[in-house]
C-alpha cells in the first residue's frame, strides 16, 4: 500500500492517492468498486483530517512473479462536494 500526493501542472496538488494491490481483475469494475468502497471507508477519515478535497483509491492487480512484470490498475476518484458529502466520479 502506498499513500501520497498527486500533483498536476505547475506542481499544484490535485489530490491524495492511496494505491493498493488487489487479487481481483480490474476488468471486473463492479466487484472492484465494492472493494474500493471498503478501502475508501477506511481511507476517508485520514483524507478529511488532512482537509483534502479530492482523493484517489487506486487498485492495482497483484503482480505475477518474475523479473519483468506488467500489472493493470484502475483509479476511483472521490471529490468532496460543497455540502461536505463525497462522491465518486464514476457515479454519474
Amino acid at each position: 500500500m502506498k499513500v501520497g500526493p498527486v500533483y498536476g501542472q505547475g506542481m499544484k496538488k490535485l489530490a491524495v492517492e492511496l494505491q493498493y494491490e488487489t487479487e481481483l481483475k480490474v476488468s471486473d469494475i463492479a466487484t472492484l468498486r465494492k472493494e474500493a468502497d471498503q478501502v475508501w471507508d477506511v481511507f476517508r477519515p485520514d483524507v478529511e483530517k488532512a482537509n483534502e478535497k479530492a482523493a484517489i483509491v487506486s487498485a492495482v492487480e497483484k503482480r505475477p512473479p518474475g523479473v519483468i512484470t506488467k500489472s493493470e490498475g484502475y483509479n476511483f476518484v472521490f471529490e468532496k462536494r460543497p455540502d461536505g458529502t463525497w462522491h465518486c466520479l464514476d457515479d454519474k
